[in-house]
Parts: structure tokens; sequence; C-alpha cells
């Protein structure tokens, strides 16, 4: 009996000592009105091939990213990676970035990014990248649409689509182009935002999941394709040949989408669809 209430003292001693001090710290930076906050994404016509990949981004003369850090900045992808949500900060106003790969700088240019949330595109080594608002908050509970019940536990996402597909390795698509998507429940073909040109974004648009799985969180696959400017589905090459564009997603429910179209129409890289969710 004795070894018993030993063994009890020493249990409620190493207890409360182990839950005295093992606070968890994440590496975050207090951000005000005065700040930018920013994901980057790199969307040069290129193959996804090692060759290409950026081991380091600087913002300001200081290490944002790199392939020990915040990550590896691949073609078609961002940065930072690792979680939803994330976004680097800056202080708003003139933001240098330079990429290197391996010891060498392949891009030094400067942007003004403004305070609030933004998407910063790299499309082309030579030029300054396309800043696109990122439209936070996402969801807005003033809408009609964005009721709390809508948005946390009932059918509410939202995509939000990007253009930077090339023609071919050099030239920008010169179009528009309309982003449609599958009705849920109808399967209807729906517009997701009006048309966009290279370098621009739709709004941040709602729509209603309908559940694939009714006892499950929410979910369900939608088919997407894109209209040119002549309302015809637009034609990429696949290797093979030229073939209708199309793709399929499945999102969930209170999440929102950035589907990214880059790579080029004409010729390798083919043109693909990225996704970055935002939230």
């Amino acid at each position: 009996m004795k070894v018993i209430k030993y063994l009890t003292y020493v249990l409620a001693l190493s207890l409360m000592f182990s839950c005295d001090k093992h606070e968890i710290l994440f590496n975050t930076t207090d951000v005000d009105d005065t700040m930018a906050e920013f994901q980057l994404h790199y969307f040069e016509p290129i193959n996804n091939e090692a060759s290409y990949y950026i081991d380091s981004v600087f913002v300001n003369d200081v290490l944002y990213s790199s392939v020990h850090g915040s990550g590896q900045l691949v073609p078609y992808n961002g940065v930072p990676g690792g979680a939803v949500g994330r976004f680097f900060a800056v202080k708003a106003g003139d933001v240098n970035f330079k990429f290197y790969r391996g010891g060498d700088v392949v891009y030094n240019q400067t942007v003004a990014l403004k305070s609030g949330k933004q998407n910063v595109f790299v499309h082309n080594m030579s030029k300054a990248p396309v800043v696109l608002d990122n439209q936070y908050p996402y969801n807005d509970l003033s809408a009609a649409t964005g009721r709390l019940e809508t948005w946390e536990t009932d059918s509410i996402a939202g995509i939000k689509f990007f253009n930077f597909l090339y023609e071919d390795g050099i030239t920008p698509y010169s179009g528009k182009l309309q982003y449609q998507y599958t009705d849920a429940r109808t399967k209807e073909w729906k517009n997701l935002g009006e048309p966009v040109g290279f370098g621009e974004a739709t709004d941040r648009v709602k729509f209603i999941i309908v559940k694939d799985d009714k006892n499950s969180a929410g979910s369900c696959r939608f088919d997407y394709r894109i209209l040119n400017d002549k309302g015809e589905v637009l034609e990429c090459t696949n290797g093979s040949g030229m073939v209708e564009f199309t793709y399929n997603f499945t999102p969930s429910i209170g999440r929102s989408y950035m589907h990214i179209l880059g790579g080029t129409r004409t010729e390798y890289p083919i043109a693909s669809m990225s996704v970055w969710t935002s939230l």
C-alpha cells in the first residue's frame, strides 16, 4: 500500500510540473493598417523542373522564403507554404523582390503593395509582378448569402479565377476568358464572374455546395470549363493535338479558393490549373 501511495504522489507532482510552462509559439508578425500581407506565386511559362526552382526569395533584402525555410518556390505554385491561409507581411509601399537560383540573382523587381491582403504573381523574369487584391474578408457576414449559418455549417464556398495563360512561351493570351462551373443541382453551366484578360482575376464568387456524402463536413465535385471571346470552349494542346480545356475540383464548405490558369495554350508547358486555398 505504501508503494501505491508513493507512486500516486510522484504521478501527481509530475503532472503538475509537466503542465506548467509548455507554451507553443509560432513565427508570426503583428499586422496593422501600415502592413501589406501577400502570397507570392511563380507563373513563368516554363516546365516544372528542378533547374527552374527558386531556392531563396528576398523581400526588401530580407530572406522570406527558402528551400530550408517557408518553402522552395516552384513553377505554378507559391509561398508561404505549409498551411492554408498563410501570408507574408511587409511594410506597405514600394517592395523589392529578389529571387535566387543557387547563388545567382535571377529576378529583381520592385512593385507597390498596399495595406491588406493581396496576391503577387511573377510571370516574366524581366517584368514587374502583377499584384491582385485577395478580396479579404472572404465570408462577409453582412451579405445576404453570408449568414453565419451558411458559411460555417451549411453550403457556401468561394472561388476566384486568375488568368495567367500564355499563347506560346513568349506571348500572353490576348483574349478574355470566361470561367464556368456546373451547378451542383441542375448541372447547367454557370459563369464564375466576368471574363478576364491576362493578369486579371474575377471577383471571389460564392456558390452553393450540395454534399456528395450527407454524413460529412461537406464537399462535392464541380466540373469547370473556359470560354473564349467567341463563346467557344477554349482549346489547348495536350501534346497530341488541340482539345477542349476542362477541369474538375471538389471544394469544401466554408473554404475560399484561387483557381490559377497558367502554362501555354499551343505548346509545352501545356495549360494547367493550379489551386491555392486562401481560407
